[in-house]
């Protein structure tokens, strides 16, 4: 699956991304974790195994741009804070862009924050304009955020009974039957997390 040099690549992605937010270099771990599980549980190629990987490790660079002030901050965001936020997945394709090893990654961890109803960003892309590989990744993203109760999502909510899986099938519920998600690798997506955080095969 894995090129030859590309763990001393993602082992690099890893530290530089610890070095600067120690969370965010172990989320790193986290999204390639469930991402190649979720992968082959779909039964995808080696060439989309590798892109799943790499959008794990390179789809967050551009927020070591992001002070502190914001990106740590346990409260609410002003709208200038979103908007300094939201810049973030075109400085991650922006890094790749400048790195060889990395470029053929750009325009995939460009449009990881889009959706297929054209409410994402930085573009505003729609359906078939955000590659399958890229949909699929953003399915672990959203899961791994609310799973791991990461800053900025829910942390102030009152603690649930619900399993973190279930809550982030119904947060995934509701982008679905907004237009955002694709229902047809959503409830594949379901099921896998069902399997994953259960112990199935």
């Amino acid at each position: 699956m894995l090129h030859p040099g590309d763990a001393e690549i993602l082992n690099f992605l890893e530290q530089i991304q610890l070095a600067r937010n120690v969370s965010a270099g172990l989320r790193c771990y986290r999204l390639r974790t469930m991402c190649l599980h979720f992968g082959r549980w779909l039964k995808l190629d080696k060439t989309q195994l590798r892109q799943l990987v790499f959008l794990s490790y390179c789809h967050g660079l551009g927020k070591m741009g992001i002070p502190d002030s914001i990106l740590l901050n346990p409260g609410l965001l002003s709208e200038q804070d979103w908007a300094k936020i939201r810049e973030y997945p075109e400085v991650s394709a922006l890094i790749c862009n400048q790195l060889p090893v990395l470029k053929e990654f750009a325009a995939l961890v460009r449009c990881h924050q889009e959706r297929l109803n054209g409410t994402g960003y930085p573009d505003g892309l729609t359906r078939e304009k955000i590659p399958y590989i890229v949909q699929v990744f953003q399915l672990v993203n959203i899961a791994d955020a609310i799973i791991s109760k990461r800053l900025h999502r829910g942390r102030s909510d009152p603690p649930s009974e619900r399993p973190y899986w279930l809550q982030a099938v119904e947060e995934i519920t509701k982008e679905m039957e907004a237009g955002a998600r694709d229902r047809e690798l959503c409830e594949k997506f379901f099921r896998f997390l069902e399997l994953f955080y259960q112990g199935g095969g």
